[in-house]
């Protein structure tokens, strides 16, 4: 460590020279005030030991120098004038320290230690500062990656959504979609087969963020595009595989995994437009809400969920509907809202709001429905995401 040392007087200088290269540091010498200024500009030490009073630049002088362009050197000041308030003058000028002459050699070594310990300090303070900055600049480009990645996961998840609904004059579509992150565990679409039959799913996979949205994009592309030969709903008998075969292929392709600890419910039905009717399988997924004239009807659930036993079988069930009806299919994220209080909505409240709006068109309905989701759930973090698919029988 450098230590540029200013006295007029050559004994006392080379005093403090011998005894500062003694303790193991490096030191620079100045006959005046002006050559110290002048090797400070130079050589920039972290510690300056300089006498008070000298000829033409004094050390009060170098002082407020070596202030205007850096406040972290330590500066010792060495005078013969011991008075209170010449102690003042030098502390308010930004010494560091103050050292009367005469003075001992262990006392001027206790000052240049306690010097070098806080520039010591000072230099791990700002290397850890410049270390942490850097950090932060990795963060932050790892953030802005990520969220590029996830920005852009997000776009290929959407693709998947129903974008063009089915124009049949005898039915109408509606849906919305709102993830609690940036990518979803929920997964649903529209399938118009032929003029007859229209087939819809809606899957809920366990789990938030890019494990569950993985396995989301992974069932949309299975089920989603069934004019490829991967699809799960290959056309058989007319239109498509039958709904509990296609639960029955999801849970042979899907076994559930005890590391991962994910699965899945699946609701998937046809409607068929010829009989008036929505046969449909539920494997562990909440069952359709039908809201007409007459009432309000939930359908059960069906267990089991995809995967957790190997072979099963899955039943199916039909709902008759009538010009007028609507049909709702939906994920558990959309009743399981809380409140302040902790309540959930519950799917008879939820049934009831869909019975409110029965009078708007279906459009209209389920964005007034997402709406007393949010005022339910007040301040409170949406928690899972947020999936509907309504469909009415028009006359």
């Amino acid at each position: 460590m450098k230590i540029l040392v200013a006295d007029d007087d050559m004994v006392t200088l080379k005093r403090i020279r011998r005894l500062v290269e003694s303790w193991g540091y490096e030191c620079i010498s100045a006959p005046d005030g002006q050559v110290a200024a002048d090797l400070y500009e130079e050589e920039r030490p972290p510690i300056v030991v300089t006498d008070w009073l000298m000829p033409g630049l004094d050390g009060l002088e170098l002082l407020r120098r070596i202030r205007k362009h850096d406040h972290s050197t330590y500066v010792i000041m060495l005078t013969i004038r011991g008075e209170t308030e010449d102690l003042v003058e030098a502390m308010d000028g930004g010494a560091d320290d103050f050292l009367s002459k005469p003075f001992a050699n262990e006392e001027l070594l206790a000052r240049i230690r306690a010097g070098a310990r806080l520039v010591e300090n000072e230099r791990n303070l700002e290397r850890k500062n410049r270390q942490l900055a850097w950090a932060n600049v990795t963060i932050a480009t790892s953030h802005r990656r990520i969220k590029g990645e996830l920005e852009a996961a997000a776009r290929i998840q959407a693709a998947f959504l129903p974008r063009n609904l089915p124009e049949l004059p005898n039915l109408r579509f509606g849906w919305r979609f709102e993830p609690c992150q940036e990518l979803s565990g929920d997964a649903f679409n529209i399938l118009p087969f032929d003029d007859s039959h229209v087939g819809v799913f809606v899957a809920d996979v366990s789990g938030h963020g890019v494990a569950s949205s993985l396995l989301s994009v992974q069932l949309n592309r299975l089920l989603s595009r069934f004019d490829e030969p991967d699809s799960l709903l290959q056309p058989r008998d007319g239109f498509s595989q039958p709904p509990s075969a296609v639960a029955e292929k999801l849970n042979n392709l899907f076994p559930f995994d005890q590391d991962l600890v994910q699965y899945f419910t699946f609701l998937y039905g046809v409607f068929d437009l010829d009989r008036h009717v929505f046969r449909y399988t539920s494997a562990g997924h909440s069952g359709p809400i039908v809201v007409s004239q007459e009432g309000i009807h939930v359908e059960p659930a069906m267990p089991p969920a995809v995967g957790f036993f190997p072979g099963a079988h899955f039943t199916e069930a039909e709902v008759e509907l009538h010009p007028g009806d609507r049909l709702f299919l939906y994920t558990d994220g959309i009743f399981e809202v809380s409140n302040g209080k902790g309540e959930e909505l519950g799917e008879n409240r939820l049934a009831t709001l869909l019975a409110e709006n029965l009078t708007e068109s279906l459009d209209e309905s389920l964005s007034r429905l997402i709406g007393e989701v949010h005022s339910w759930a007040g301040s409170e973090r949406l928690v899972d995401d947020l999936s509907v698919v309504g469909v009415e029988i028009v006359g």
